[in-house]
């Protein structure tokens, strides 16, 4: 046994030592490869080529035709080494990349400014986060992957260097965008970004070059002697160059050094300081071995006036390697050139450089340089995975800073009051459209100081109050901070900044603060739903304003399960494959199916898809919008009363197993006396599919007035379209001709068989409102709508909400005589006075989603349990095996393309449909959330070419499409 392990002891000795051999001879092969190319290059330079090497020159997209023609001369006579990437847009910078390397006798090194991603430079192409917003971020890898974004992205443009990451520390400016551009004020916290998104950038290809070296320059490090200030090596701040020294250490490819201060103002480029800087700091403190860059527009400031060429020639002489910017190229290559010839260490300075630019460029890969493939650029570079890397780093970004009353997350919507102050922007705004999906908001705006005397008596009814301040307001501030202070002695206000984290000295009296840094990159968007509990906090503070706000700050906050707002791909759904939707959604509207249509996906808790189309009337003047409320039709049924009878049930107020007239006495001497509420809810309890009740209250085309009024009063209390009113006896009178109804005809000793009808849910209506002991639409808001932070959904809208925000169904040409909008389609539930059991019920897709999203969830959400998870279960599930419904749920049809939802939908899918054009359906077996709305009565109940072209099951295929597209990709 000893033997054995001993054997195996040098059996992995020998393993170990083969592969580490292998390594080193790799090593060595690769190294042997570089030095030949780079000598091999290097030996078919002349002189002036050489020297070009030393330069990079910027090339716009943007340069008119004698530019770009001045450009491609300067390449084809003086060679220079590289181009700078300034401005333009993907496809443009790829042709004229493409274009320039073909005159460059070798090839180009191609550089960016691209610190939060190539739009630092470009136009059409996704922008990232900041540094200091990265700073914020406690996850690392999340800035390595943006690290490894952008070193694709340039890849796909043929870029090579990025002049990135800003490695200091020393916050010295005022300037709200250049504080953006720090990671932090902490030399740990700036060395952790500054090397995870550096290895991101050279670990994918990338060669990366910092810029913003710490300032050298002040009194504690220099001295005075002879009258000349000098820079005193010993009294260097090595803390000051921490994060240089691990950059070099990690082997930065790069350094710029006209960023760094090393030179007082009184100094030139030849002082001692100068010269004493790159041998001793860079190449021996540092031990920096990569290319040092010097931006001539920079150093000409220090040099002051000197003939053509002898800037460059003095950045040279200190230890630069390439050049930007050369003011006078020719004069530049000319001044060099006659200089190394009666300078022996200037000419072994030159071929170190030009040896370092070109073993640069074997690293980038120009040793097999490649064209640029231009097919679809702009679509590569956005790519959905980047544009969800994007919201991951925004998502891990926001920031709680004080949280003292523990307001955030909001968790009880229900009973208060909402209002918002935007200070420095419009009232709306991203920030204030996701506040307004988790609760009603009545939203303010502070543009100017003065603008707070209208605003005091606005907000007194407010409860809570949620500001967000954006950076116009740093000019006026401090005029209306006092005012948000006197609010917060009052009331519950939530403070979220979106400016210069610097200016949070004025807020730090507030109890609730959160930092944002910066109103773009979905920010705003991502505060709302942390201070909703629809995500939670993550972020720290970046850097130290004050004892209050410092430097590592930041409190986690919790998720409510509420919705959050996302993309595709953060639910595992293919984004690409989800814009076919946008066809059949159009489709619907331009063949006249419906005038517009709103629908939206959510998977895993998550809305990852949301589509407006067309317009509220086939007049397109007012576009259908998120906010657009739809009668929900049939909807109602599993969306209002559905919701009384589990509530019901559960809480033992009724049995479903037993007859309806156990509960409803006046049935016991009708023909509905054995009918069994589940029997109702499953649609087989032998009721009629539908009566035209209103026919009994019209003769000769008119209404009769022993059932209506064209004004409102006591006798006629129940509204029943726009100046129509019916009587205070109606709605017992419907309740007697429902009672007197036929039924279906049926063999005896037989069972009824599955027939939808309207009928079974009057009569749960007038069950729920006596057991319940008050109107069904009172119940709904105090019990589910309101705690859901579903303000949309309810009976008669008009009574909260604008009339141009409520899609108009049929044009009444029978009964009503006028186009509804906003007063329920259904004749049976207008007569009732819109608020009925089968129909009546209106909403937005939002609202309604956030129903099927608490039955998905089990029956909690927003920190709230509506139901016991057993109550969903028993509701949701087929009850009889001749029969595909639940209890007042539809299910998918097996295999019939026709049917209510595409076949891809699993067997534990529930939904229903509604007569107007509008659909719920949850799956959750795809934890999936569907919502269809639209308005396809308008202006007439007989198109039915939404129903012909399948339209809703063809949307909701497509969605499926995409999760197993994602899956497979």
């Amino acid at each position: 046994m000893v033997k054995l392990q001993k054997s195996n002891g040098r059996m992995l000795k020998k393993v170990f030592f083969s592969i580490l051999l292998i390594f080193i001879q790799l090593t060595i092969q690769a190294q042997d490869a570089k030095t030949r190319w780079v000598d091999s290059v290097f030996q078919t330079l002349n002189t002036h080529e050489k020297i070009g090497q030393l330069f990079m020159i910027s090339a716009s997209a943007y340069n008119n035709e004698e530019e770009l023609e001045q450009l491609t001369s300067m390449i084809k006579n003086y060679h220079p080494g590289g181009i700078l990437i300034t401005q333009g847009g993907p496809q443009s910078h790829a042709n004229l990349i493409n274009k320039l390397q073909g005159e460059s006798s070798v090839p180009l090194l191609v550089g960016i400014r691209a610190a939060w991603g190539l739009s630092q430079s470009l136009d059409s192409v996704i922008s990232f986060q900041k540094p200091m917003v990265l700073g914020s971020i406690q996850n690392n890898d999340l800035v390595y992957n943006l690290g490894k974004e952008i070193a694709r992205e340039m890849s796909v443009l043929g870029i090579h260097v990025n002049f990135a990451p800003n490695a200091d520390f020393a916050i010295d400016s005022q300037s709200y965008p250049n504080t953006l551009s720090y990671f932090s004020d902490n030399a740990k916290r700036t060395g952790e970004k500054a090397i995870s998104f550096t290895k991101g950038l050279q670990q994918n290809g990338a060669l990366v070059c910092t810029i913003h070296l710490p300032e050298l320059t002040k009194p504690k490090i220099t001295e005075t002697r002879d009258s000349t200030l000098f820079l005193n090596i010993n009294k260097i701040d090595s803390i000051g160059l921490s994060v240089f020294y691990q950059l070099s250490d990690q082997g930065i490819d790069g350094i710029l050094t006209s960023n760094l201060h090393f030179t007082p103002p009184e100094q030139s480029m030849n002082s001692p300081a100068t010269q004493i800087f790159m041998p001793e700091i860079l190449k021996s403190r540092l031990n920096f071995k990569g290319v040092v860059f010097g931006d001539i527009t920079y150093l000409e400031k220090l040099a002051g006036n000197q003939q053509a060429g002898e800037i460059e020639k003095l950045a040279l002489e200190m230890g630069h390697d390439m050049l930007i910017n050369p003011n006078d190229l020719a004069g530049a290559v000319k001044k060099i050139s006659k200089a190394i010839k009666k300078d022996k260490a200037l000419q072994a300075r030159l071929n170190e450089a030009v040896k370092k630019v070109l073993a640069a460029k074997y690293k980038a890969g120009l040793y097999n340089h490649q064209s640029i493939n231009t097919d679809n650029l702009v679509s590569r570079i956005n790519s959905p995975s980047a544009k969800l890397l994007k919201h991951q780093l925004s998502e891990s970004s926001v920031t709680i800073l004080r949280n003292s009353k523990k307001s955030v997350p909001i968790s009880l919507i229900e009973g208060k009051r909402f209002a918002s102050i935007s200070i420095g922007k419009e009232e709306q705004n991203e920030f204030t459209r996701y506040l307004s999906k988790y609760a009603a908001f009545q939203h303010y705006a502070l543009r100017m100081a003065g603008d707070t005397l209208s605003l005091k008596a606005k907000l007194a009814s407010a409860d809570v109050i949620v500001i967000g301040v954006f950076p116009y307001a740093s000019s006026f501030v401090n005029e209306v901070a006092p005012f948000i202070r006197s609010l917060a002695r009052k009331k519950t206000v939530i403070l979220c900044h979106f400016g210069n984290p610097k200016e949070l000295i004025q807020w730090k009296e507030l109890p609730t603060v959160l930092a944002g840094y910066t109103d773009e990159d979905w920010i705003p968007k991502i505060a709302a739903q942390i201070v909703f509990g629809g995500m939670y906090a993550q972020g720290v503070f970046p850097i130290t304003v004050s004892d209050e706000f410092k430097e590592g700050q930041g409190l986690a906050s919790t998720s409510l399960n509420r919705f959050s707002y996302s993309l595709p791909e953060a639910a595992g759904i293919d984004s690409k494959t989800l814009e076919q939707i946008d066809a059949i959604a159009h489709e619907a509207i331009d063949s006249g199916a419906t005038p517009g249509s709103h629908l939206l996906v959510a998977k895993d808790g998550k809305v990852i898809y949301e589509h407006s189309a067309g317009w509220l009337t086939y007049e397109n003047k007012i576009p259908v919008t998120e906010q657009t409320i739809y009668d929900l039709a049939s909807v109602t049924k599993v969306s209002a009363t559905l919701q009384t009878v589990m509530f019901m049930h559960e809480k033992g107020l009724i049995d479903i197993n037993k007859k309806a007239s156990v509960y409803l006495p006046e049935l016991k001497e009708s023909n509905k006396k054995d009918f069994i509420i589940k029997d109702i809810l499953t649609h087989q309890a032998g009721l009629w599919p539908f009566l035209p009740f209103w026919a009994e209250t019209v003769k000769d085309g008119k209404l009769l007035p022993a059932y209506y009024s064209y004004q409102t009063n006591l006798d006629y209390p129940f509204p029943v379209a726009e100046g129509i009113y019916a009587s205070k006896v109606m709605k017992d009178s419907l309740w007697s001709w429902i009672i007197k109804a036929k039924i279906r005809e049926k063999p005896q000793r037989t069972v009824y068989d599955y027939r939808y009808s309207d009928m079974g849910f009057y009569i749960l209506q007038r069950l729920a409102e006596k057991m319940l002991n008050q109107p069904i639409e009172d119940f709904l808001e105090q019990n589910i709508y309101e705690p859901l932070g579903a303000y949309t959904l309810g009976y008669l809208p008009l009574r909260k909400f604008p009339i141009d925000q409520i899609a108009p169904t049929e044009d009444d040409k029978l009964f009503r005589k006028e186009l509804l909008i906003g007063y329920v389609h259904d004749q049976g539930a207008a007569m009732y006075g819109n608020v009925a059991g089968h129909a009546g019920l209106f909403g937005n897709a939002n609202d309604l989603a956030k129903l099927g999203q608490m039955l998905l969830q089990k029956g909690s959400y927003g920190g709230q349990q509506f139901f016991k998870p057993e109550t969903i279960e028993l509701f949701i599930n087929k009850q009889y095996e001749t029969s595909r419904r639940g209890l007042g749920w539809d299910k998918p049809m097996v295999s019939d393309w026709a049917g209510p939802t595409t076949l891809f939908a699993s067997n534990k899918t529930f939904g229903h449909t509604g007569f107007t054009g509008t659909c719920i359906w949850v799956d959750p077996e795809f934890n999936l959330v569907f919502i269809y709305l639209s308005n396809r009565v308008h202006p007439d109940m007989t198109n039915n070419k939404l129903l012909n072209a399948n339209i809703r099951p063809r949307i909701q295929e497509v969605i499926y499409r995409a999760i197993f597209n994602y899956r497979q990709y």
